[in-house]
Parts: C-alpha cells; sequence; structure tokens
C-alpha cells in the first residue's frame, strides 16, 4: 500500500470507528485531519530481549534509556528502540509493567 492511499484510509476513516467523536469539538470537524499511523500501526514490544549492559554492542555510553528497577531488578529501555516502538510490554518479577514513550 503506498503512503497516498494510506493517508486517504486515515482521512476518510469515521471517526466513531477509531474509538471517539467529535461531537463536542471546538474546531471545526472539516479542519481536524488524521495524522500519524492509524490506531495500532506502531507495534508494541511484547517480549523484549535484554542483555548485560557489557553484552550491548548497539547502545552508546551517552544514549539515553528509560531505566526502571523493581524489587532490585533493573532494566533499561532505550529511547532509540522506544522511538519505534513506542511501548513496550513487560514483567518484572510477576508485576506487569507497560513501558510507554
Amino acid at each position: 500500500m503506498n503512503r497516498l492511499s494510506i493517508c486517504a484510509l486515515v482521512i476518510l476513516t469515521p471517526a466513531f470507528a477509531l474509538g471517539f467523536t467529535l461531537d463536542n469539538a471546538i474546531v471545526p470537524k472539516e479542519e481536524i485531519l488524521a495524522g500519524g499511523p492509524p490506531k495500532d500501526g506502531i507495534p508494541a514490544l511484547l517480549a523484549p530481549k535484554f542483555v548485560s549492559a557489557r553484552q550491548v554492542d548497539f547502545i552508546k555510553a551517552d544514549d539515553q534509556v528509560i531505566g526502571v528497577v523493581v524489587a532490585g531488578e533493573a532494566r533499561a529501555y532505550p529511547i532509540k528502540i522506544l522511538n519505534w516502538h513506542e511501548v513496550v510490554n513487560d514483567t518484572i518479577g510477576n508485576k506487569p509493567l507497560a513501558v510507554t514513550f
């Protein structure tokens, strides 16, 4: 599917099909345009793989991460990966965790 087809599909999709209405919009409805990927267009990471810091060869020392510590277990979620996926669904111990960016 080419980019123009995708844009047309997003613009022509009724708002109610996207999970919301524009009934209370303060901007005229005809001036509201869809943008970005469609709903569920960015896949979440569902089973992230982790390696020790010593094994990582694609992260530089000054790269940013979102760091999480749960019950003494630390994880780092690189921003350069979250830029592409935006959501990581993970479990630390028995606790479910959603990391978003």
